[in-house]
């Protein structure tokens, strides 16, 4: 299952596991689980499912391709891939690992916090914009609503039992 400790997904080629699971403290979890189900299986234990995250994400951004994969907003975790996620090739990077990218003799390598460093499968500028868009996708999720937005219902009209939005309660025969 993928925790906040998880830095990366990638294919396993050795002919008997799917995936390899990266996590902060440099260890490799071999599975034999594809990437795509244990990523939906994670989104399961954080109530909801693959699917509907990257709905969920497509419904406020017109981010069609590559979605960003918020598994679970609350704890921050996000992830990325690194091309078409139904692409065995397909690597998921946890966004709050990421320390920095760069370029070396045409290859693309990630640099992770824990001092870890992966050669990815796009070029940096794919791996920029997927960050850029997981950022984006990271403030909307998880903007905290205020007390005086909760007293009100999307149309903004007022809940009953709920007064502290109104400049003077007493005149709907409210208690103070």
């Amino acid at each position: 299952m993928v925790t906040r400790r998880t830095v990366a997904i990638c294919p396993a080629y050795d002919g008997v596991h799917q995936s390899v699971v990266h996590d902060f403290d440099r260890r490799k979890t071999y599975s034999e689980k594809s990437s795509m189900e244990i990523l939906d299986e994670s989104c399961m234990v954080y109530r909801s499912t693959y699917d509907g995250r990257i709905k969920a994400v497509r419904h406020a951004f017109d981010y069609l391709r590559k979605t960003p994969l918020m598994i679970c907003p609350q704890q921050y975790i996000y992830a990325i891939p690194t091309m078409a996620p139904t692409d065995y090739d397909c690597m998921w990077l946890f966004c709050q690992h990421i320390e920095s990218t760069s370029t070396r003799e045409g290859k693309t390598y990630v640099h992770f916090t824990n001092g870890e460093e992966l050669e990815i499968n796009c070029s940096e500028s794919v791996i920029t914009k997927q960050r850029e868009r997981a950022a984006v996708t990271m403030t909307h999720f998880s903007t905290i609503p205020t007390i005086s937005s909760m007293n009100r219902n999307e149309t903004g009209l007022y809940l009953p039992g709920f007064h502290s939005h109104l400049q003077n309660p007493d005149e709907f025969g409210a208690d103070s």
